[in-house]
């Protein structure tokens, strides 16, 4: 998506084969939220979002390109400042008051006013369309319909272009009354436009986007063999996202199972303390490395879905003291223990396991919301056995003293809890919008948190996914276990793409 500033004594907002659509409505009606979702765009330096009314104070325009070439033209415009003022103008400018003005009174009413200081913003949004382009005109249907409302839609149906009125019910406070305007606002919007379509853009997913994309495929045949390829580049380039995702999940995954802290320290005269010491320094760094790549790749999906001005963030705990032998945490994160007693079935048993470290304590914090994986050692409980991490101590060489090997957790479940976590992400970014501001950190509620995504997989798909992650911590994955592995990766992504009750 590219910016065009405004330039009034050049502009020309139509190009030949690019169709172009207005976006037009009321001060603070959603026009720019609109945009932003439709053009994937979250920096308020491009489109900003706001409150405040009149924040559009004049025309820009933004682009869709796909493979490099622009397919799409928006043109953001200010509202209307005086539709019933500018409507009662527009009927005089006619040249047989009995049959009313049309396109070429509209031309008549901006040669008159354009450099006067009387509806200058009426001028400015209707230069695009004297021009060819289409209108997109965006109200909240929370609001009634009144007289200025009324005039717009007159005012707009003069145009000789393409007409798309989008109902965007963006005012979450009076979310309960807006169905008493809905027919009110289709009955009026359905005698001046072509189509009238519903488009939340503060909680549109990319099926509901590129809905409204299609839309504008049935109100001009002139363009529909251009938009047809508009969709079919658009759908192409989605699919491509989320395998680019699977890849990156993939190999974060095989990362975070090849972690291993080292710390040398020396026997001294209190070799146990020093042991212990050395023990507790390599579970936080390693905790926190694993923390710190979980966000690293989180970052990585949110600009690869292009939400560039969010980021994630690390160190959020689900509890101060989440205690990991609890049947409520593990119901969060992972599989539950049948699931896991099936998969470890069918891959067969694990590696041997080495010196416990048992010894560091019964309860830990997990770090962040979404699985930062980041305040403790993880361990499939089992009667009374400690949270451990695989453990080795040898000697440091021919200086002395020794060296201290930490990671990973001995515990069958770690896997998919790094899964899972990455794939909460993984919804919460392909659900945001980008129409949504708030403080630039992607958040999620508890109930979000709590809704884990490895326990519904297919058992097929766990026992791929098991195999994999066995053979890739010991690094004896083959070129067609790391592609299975990530097609059940991007399986899952279609998946939580596609489920309807968000």
């Amino acid at each position: 998506m590219t910016q065009q500033p405004e330039n009034n004594a050049t502009a020309r907002w139509v190009t030949p084969g690019v169709p172009t659509f207005a976006v037009v409505g009321k001060v603070n009606m959603g026009k720019s939220a609109v945009l932003a979702t439709l053009l994937e765009e979250d920096d308020n330096a491009v489109i900003r979002i706001s409150s405040e009314p009149g924040e559009t104070t004049r025309c820009q325009c933004l682009r869709l390109e796909l493979d490099g070439d622009e397919r799409l033209r928006f043109i953001d415009t200010p509202g209307f400042q005086q539709p019933v003022e500018a409507l009662r103008v527009i009927r005089a400018l006619a040249d047989d008051p009995a049959r009313g003005p049309g396109p070429e009174t509209l031309v008549r009413f901006v040669e008159r006013y354009r450099d006067s200081a009387d509806f200058v913003d009426e001028c400015r949004l209707l230069e695009p369309l004297l021009e060819g382009a289409g209108v997109l005109y965006v109200v909240d249907p929370a609001v009634p319909v009144h007289d200025a409302f009324i005039a717009e839609i007159e005012i707009l149906r003069l145009s000789a272009g393409p007409r798309l009125a989008v109902l965007n019910p963006h005012n979450r406070r009076q979310a309960d009354h807006s169905a008493a305007y809905v027919d009110a606002w289709r009955s009026q919007l359905g005698q001046a436009f072509n189509l009238v379509r519903t488009f939340d853009a503060h909680a549109a997913r990319f099926a509901a986007r590129r809905d409204l994309l299609a839309a504008l495929n049935q109100i001009d045949e002139r363009d529909r063999d251009h938009l047809q390829a508009t969709l079919a580049l658009l759908d192409a380039e989605w699919a491509q996202r989320r395998e680019d995702a699977a890849e990156r999940i993939q190999a974060f995954l095989r990362a975070a199972l090849a972690v291993r802290e080292h710390v040398d320290y020396a026997d001294g005269e209190t070799p146990d303390a020093a042991r212990r010491q050395a023990v507790q320094t390599a579970t936080r760094r390693y905790y926190q490395r694993l923390s710190h790549m979980e966000r690293d790749a989180s970052n990585d999906l949110l600009d690869l879905y292009r939400h560039g001005h969010t980021r994630a963030a690390t160190g959020v705990a689900l509890d101060d003291d989440l205690d990991l032998a609890s049947d409520e945490t593990w119901r969060r994160l992972g599989l539950t223990r049948r699931q896991l007693a099936v998969v470890g079935a069918a891959v067969g048993a694990g590696a041997g396991l080495t010196v416990d470290a048992g010894a560091l304590g019964h309860t830990l914090g997990l770090g962040t919301l979404l699985g930062g994986v980041g305040g403790g050692a993880l361990a499939y409980f089992k009667g009374d056995a400690l949270p451990t991490l695989s453990l080795a101590i040898g000697r440091r060489g021919a200086v002395g003293g020794r060296r201290l090997t930490l990671g990973p957790p001995k515990n069958a479940n770690f896997a998919w809890i790094l899964l899972d976590s990455v794939l909460i992400r993984y919804r919460l970014i392909v659900n945001r919008s980008h129409a949504l501001r708030g403080d630039g950190t992607l958040a999620a509620t508890s109930e979000e948190a709590s809704e884990t995504v490895v326990k519904t997989l297919a058992s097929a798909r766990q026992k791929q996914l098991a195999r994999w992650f066995k053979n890739s911590a010991r690094g004896r994955c083959d070129d067609a276990q790391d592609t299975e592995a990530r097609q059940a990766i991007e399986a899952t992504l279609a998946e939580l793409e596609a489920d309807e009750r968000r």
